[in-house]
């Protein structure tokens, strides 16, 4: 991991996307602090960091951040927030919300207040069956960061005017507009117009693609429930197609059943034959969702998310402190006292700025409480980076390796992490475009490896924690041993870089990019040497995860692997595995998974059809790739 000079970061950003400071910082610090932020006399908290970034139209995906114990304690119960909400679970939610202790001093106030009043509004309403004063509450919610202005502005937002707004301030406002309009307080176009505002807001300030997939879905479903009498099938149709789009492409489940419900209505409506098909994906996504114990019917509370990718301090001191060899007595020495220092590494006291900045030096982990995987401040390198990510996942390769060239034109690649992470990708890419074989490929990334990671160097600790980067050359090693037959070798390189990160506080979800692959693997392996209940094990607690944080790929993988799984192991219950298997195929037939769905459909026929000859007319799984 490296340091982001976020002040750097900020105002680079700003400057190339021409948005002022005013324009930029309207309802969350003054002028004079996003100066100081950007002239880097102050650090701004991770709250505020991510919001300045997602109203610049950045994903703050990209960027993980490294709390204090007091910090993490307030990001895991907003976790605890989100999980509740995602069951629908209101008891959860209202408990919690009671508990004030989760307040946190070192973060934003008013990103703070507009949560605890977006839960109040959640709560008026379902609880206290209030809709007047859950919509009020929402408005006082949306105006805690967003100025209410008059006139539509630049960005044509009723009563904005040319404020910038963030992801999560898109939602909340969204959410204001769904919630007037399904309890009759706001007027239909009203409603109609503030929700086809924001759709084009986010169309035009959104440049990256996932934010565009956590907010896009949402809006076009609230859209649907308040003002679709309002709208052609035409007008509705264009806008389901787009979310089903963003969706697909970007391998997401944000409000995917309900989009899709009303997809196969309108597309029936039109008298269209891809109706049955998008009929029988609906029902199988409810059915996943259900099978997962989430809730597959449209949740507005969920239009408001604002999760972030965390590290905590603490442990990120003691484990850099093992790995360099040396005593608490010899990294306080000038600093502070033993005991203060001791404090530090067990949590219960956050360094200030002073000794913090002198504690990293002596560990040699640079300044900064933002860490990236690409060692830069040009947000350029960011956009380019996802544009070859995209261009990858479409098989494009000559346009893949332009964005990759327009990448290192702007990265420092003397940085062990920016090499590491462009080296990664194009040895993948080179792999899967069959220009590289895999042993070469193992080669190539060992070496990236080792220029971080060292084996005597991390076995002076019990805890590490991995960046991003080095987990993903793990997994890629790993699965080069798996190719090649050597299984065994390749689950204990998993399980012991696993094992460290299993030694921290913060849950796996918060390192889930890195490690959703690594734990697919481990079970694949596992499975090819005939452990199939090790396996099953890891996917029964993989899926929940992927669904929680609405990772439609791995959801899918996760399920097939599961079906692979009680296929070998022979204790089938044929009615439960037969629901799997439709689930299964239905999944990878909508996010275009050819490999994997010829797979399910073979289990299929092994288990329920008398002969390999079975029509498409006897088969449920027997229809057309979308």
């Amino acid at each position: 991991m490296h340091k982001i000079k976020t002040g750097v970061m900020i105002y680079q950003v700003r400057v190339q996307k021409k948005i002022s400071r005013k324009e930029l910082c309207a309802g969350l610090c003054s002028v004079k602090a996003l100066a100081n932020y950007e002239n880097r006399e102050r650090t701004p908290d991770g709250l505020l960091f991510h919001c300045f970034m997602q109203r610049m139209g950045m994903n703050p995906g990209d960027f993980s951040v490294i709390f204090s114990l007091e910090e993490y304690r307030y990001y895991m119960w907003k976790e605890s927030v989100f999980e509740a909400l995602q069951k629908q679970d209101w008891k959860t939610v209202e408990c919690l919300y009671h508990d004030r202790m989760a307040e946190d001093r070192s973060c934003n106030v008013k990103i703070q207040n507009q949560f605890f009043l977006y839960l109040s509004s959640v709560l008026a309403e379902r609880v206290e069956k209030d809709g007047r004063k859950a919509l009020r509450l929402l408005k006082e919610a949306v105006k805690e960061t967003v100025p209410e202005r008059k006139g539509h502005g630049e960005y044509g937002i009723p009563g904005l005017g040319a404020c910038r707004m963030s992801s999560f301030e898109i939602g909340l406002e969204a959410l204001y507009y769904y919630k007037g309009g399904m309890h009759g307080i706001l007027q239909d176009r009203e409603v109609y117009y503030g929700l086809k505002t924001l759709l084009d807001y986010t169309d035009k300030i959104i440049t990256d693609q996932q934010e565009q997939a956590r907010l896009v879905p949402g809006m076009v479903c609230a859209l649907l429930h308040t003002s679709r009498k309002l709208m052609t099938a035409g007008e509705r149709l264009l806008l389901e197609e787009k979310a089903v789009r963003i969706l697909k492409e970007n391998y997401r489940l944000y409000h995917l059943p309900e989009i899709l419900r009303f997809y196969s209505m309108d597309l029936r409506e039109t008298g269209q034959k891809q109706a049955d098909v998008y009929e029988k994906q609906y029902r199988a996504f409810v059915e996943a969702f259900e099978d997962a114990g989430f809730e597959a019917a449209f949740r507005p509370e969920l239009l408001y998310d604002s999760r972030q990718q965390i590290y905590l301090l603490s442990e990120y001191m003691r484990s850099c402190r093992e790995i360099s060899g040396l005593t608490q007595e010899q990294i306080s020495e000038g600093i502070c006292a033993v005991e203060t220092y001791s404090r530090l590494e067990t949590g219960k006291r956050a360094p200030r700025r002073k000794e913090w900045e002198a504690i990293v030096d002596r560990l040699e982990i640079g300044w900064g409480f933002f860490k990236g995987n690409l060692e830069t401040t040009d947000y350029q390198a960011f956009e380019y980076f996802h544009r070859f990510e995209e261009a990858a996942r479409r098989d494009e390769w000559e346009k893949a390796q332009e964005f990759m060239d327009e990448v290192k034109r702007r990265l420092d690649m003397e940085s062990i992490s920016n090499r590491q992470y462009v080296g990664m990708m194009e040895n993948w890419a080179a792999y899967v475009s069959h220009r590289i074989g895999e042993e070469e490929f193992f080669c190539r990334d060992k070496e990236l490896l080792e220029l971080s990671v060292k084996e005597e160097r991390v076995g002076k600790t019990e805890l590490y924690y991995f960046s991003h980067i080095e987990i993903v050359l793990h997994t890629h090693l790993a699965n080069i041993l798996r190719i090649q037959g050597r299984q065994e070798e390749g689950i204990r390189l998993l399980e012991n870089m696993l094992n460290k990160l299993k030694k921290s506080r913060v849950g796996f979800e918060f390192w889930w990019e890195g490690l959703k692959l690594t734990i697919f693997n481990l079970a694949n392996m596992l499975s090819d040497i005939g452990e199939y209940e090790a396996s099953l094990k890891y996917m029964n607690d993989f899926i929940p995860v992927c669904f929680k944080l609405l990772d439609g790929k791995f959801v899918t993988n996760g399920i097939c692997e599961k079906a692979v799984d009680l296929d070998k192991l022979g204790t089938i219950n044929k009615a439960t595995y037969k629901r799997l298997l439709i689930q299964a195929s239905c999944l990878t037939d909508f996010y275009g998974l050819n490999d994997k769905h010829t797979i399910i459909e073979k289990y299929y026929i092994k288990h329920f059809c008398k002969n390999d000859n079975m029509s498409n007319e006897s088969n449920p799984l027997a229809f057309p790739l979308i």
